[in-house]
């Protein structure tokens, strides 16, 4: 799916990718096959609190409805939400966790294959 290219792509580029998942189902996939190189379970309040303030940018590929505000706390000052999962009712967060990290929250859909391999 979308988050499976993403960890591809980010890796292609060289970057260090975490995968955020609500459980630990997904971890050998990721860490194994897509090499990931840190796997963060999003229900573990441990885990969140300990990753807070880490993540330069999250590519939110989740397609329901979810509370941000876990995510943007995962994320450094200036960081980017990118949502990418298509969600049909309105989303809502509490705006100081956006304005005090100067955070982003912005979209993105698919492109093209052209637009992807660009």
């Amino acid at each position: 799916g979308v988050g499976h290219m993403g960890v591809k792509v980010a890796k292609s580029m060289g970057h260090h990718v975490t995968v955020i998942s609500s459980s630990n189902k997904k971890r050998a996939e990721a860490m194994d096959d897509l090499g990931a190189d840190a796997y963060l379970i999003s229900s573990d309040e441990a885990q969140m609190a300990a990753a807070a303030d880490s993540l330069d940018y999250i590519i939110d590929t989740v397609p329901v409805k979810h509370p941000l505000e876990p995510y943007l706390a995962l994320l450094k000052m200036d960081g980017k939400l990118v949502l990418m999962g298509v969600i049909a009712e309105p989303l809502s967060f509490v705006s100081p966790m956006v304005m005090l990290g100067r955070k982003t929250i912005t979209g993105s859909f698919i492109g093209s294959i052209e637009e992807t391999e660009e």
